[in-house]
């Protein structure tokens, strides 16, 4: 008997080490992978978390925090989440629905009756982004208005389709349920996330930010297109935005932790019944379904339906995108693997990092991004050569390419220019578009061709204008 003890003790612990190193290994694996992307053209920054089976097995954070103090982002960093309000928002209006305050059977006009076809539109309906709203409202995002604001500027539009007919994505649509959590619950929408979600999810580092000068502990600064002292377009801090006019549609910041938190209690029961949760996944028949579209909108979150013979597949996802934010909560439900990304920069990639983090735990093949190319010095002499206009035949328009701060630059569409890196001294390319221009070489004092080239593939040889 004691013989067969210890046998067992040695076999576990055998098992237990190579477990061990198996995990070390994959958490090796998507370090790599991780600091892969961030040297690639789609340089990664923010903050990511990795989850299987109930357990945390990777956080980690990159980039700069701050372009200008040269901040680095921490694992308590916190970002705007964009889109991915609109799940907090759809849990909101669902606890209102368990209370018994409203039914998704309610029409809209039963709060908002000014905006043209509300007695056709359901809570169902704009839950699932079958409400045919517009997709925005009529203000620029970066616009200084309330969310109302936003809302009412389509009150007279006319419906893109009839509600149920098919899915089409509609921020307004949120904009119209908040409307609503407002005036049912009789609290502000941040007041009512707070109380009923944040709190019982003990998510403490999460909220709105209301004012443009209020400063927020710890929240990364985005990063995307600003336009330089030479009027060259150039990466550095996003344009602002005022979030807080996104409302219920897309005004939260938050964590990788708050939303791991979010994320677990809500599947827990701790926000909604267990039924109700169930409900969130399901797939709400339209008239016209996209049957080429593995996509459906449930209750909050987009759903990614990739069953096949070999049974059931979902991916219960959200993403969110908005000025010098991008983030990702992903759900892989067959395999139990959870990935946070909340990134601080217009040009991470998050999904496709998604895809490799899975594969790498899967014990599955994944791919390297392909390394962003090194610059080099090119003297001003050389960078003459090419200075001049070329013929866009297709595009019906003109390139210019010209010399700016002592730098390579092209100007096209009547946009602002943008500035060229070298890779040698005939080929350059652009940071803020996946842009390659290969300049002929010549012994002739201007060069008279260039080779124009978009994710690495050829669009068209441009000829110098005479």
């Amino acid at each position: 008997m004691r013989q067969l003890i210890k046998s067992s003790f040695v076999v576990l612990t055998i098992l237990f080490f190579n477990y061990n190193l198996i995990a070390q290994d994959a958490v090796q694996k998507i370090e790599q992978l991780i600091e892969a992307n961030v040297k690639s053209s789609k340089p990664f920054s923010g903050s990511i978390l990795v989850a299987q089976k109930g357990k945390i097995i990777y956080r980690g954070a990159f980039g700069l925090s701050d372009l200008k103090e040269g901040n680095k982002n921490t694992v308590d960093s916190k970002y705007f989440i964009g889109s991915i309000t609109k799940v907090f928002t759809a849990v909101a209006i669902l606890q209102l629905v368990e209370d018994k305050k409203i039914a998704l059977t309610d029409k809209l006009s039963k709060w908002l009756p000014e905006i043209n076809g509300s007695d056709k539109i359901t809570i169902h309906h704009l839950l699932t982004h079958s409400s045919g709203l517009r997709r925005d409202s009529h203000q620029d995002y970066n616009a200084e208005v309330t969310y109302q604001e936003r809302l009412f500027s389509i009150k007279n539009d006319t419906l893109e389709f009839e509600p149920g007919e098919k899915e089409s994505y509609s921020s307004v649509g949120f904009y119209a349920l908040t409307y609503i959590l407002e005036t049912v619950s009789e609290m502000k929408f941040e007041e009512y996330f707070k109380e009923n979600i944040f709190i019982p999810a003990k998510m403490n580092n999460t909220g709105v930010k209301k004012t443009k000068n209020q400063k927020i502990e710890g929240l990364s600064i985005g990063i995307g297109n600003m336009t330089d002292a030479y009027g060259v377009n150039d990466i550095g801090p996003a344009t602002y935005f005022d979030s807080y006019s996104f409302a219920g549609g897309g005004s939260l910041y938050s964590t990788i932790d708050d939303m791991y938190a979010f994320y677990n209690a809500l599947e827990k029961g701790k926000l909604l019944s267990y039924n109700t949760v169930r409900m969130m996944k399901l797939k709400w028949s339209v008239k016209k379904e996209n049957k080429n579209s593995r996509l459906y909108h449930s209750y909050g979150w987009e759903i990614y339906d990739y069953s096949s013979d070999k049974g059931p597949f979902l991916m219960i996802d959200f993403a969110g995108k908005i000025y010098g934010y991008k983030t990702m909560i992903r759900y892989y439900e067959n395999d139990d693997i959870q990935i946070i990304a909340l990134c601080n920069s217009d040009f991470s990639e998050r999904s496709i990092l998604g895809w490799n983090i899975r594969r790498i735990l899967l014990n599955q093949e994944y791919e390297l991004p392909t390394p962003a190319p090194e610059n080099i010095e090119v003297n001003i002499k050389e960078m003459k050569k090419h200075e001049g206009d070329y013929d866009f035949p297709s595009e019906e328009t003109t390139v210019e390419i010209k010399i700016i701060n002592g730098r390579l630059t092209l100007t096209s569409h009547g946009d602002d220019p943008i500035y060229l890196y070298p890779i040698d001294k005939n080929t350059f390319y652009a940071k803020l578009v996946p842009l390659k221009i290969t300049f002929e070489d010549t012994s002739e004092n201007k060069t008279q061709k260039l080779e124009f080239n978009i994710d690495n593939e050829l669009i068209e040889t441009l000829n110098r204008i005479k």
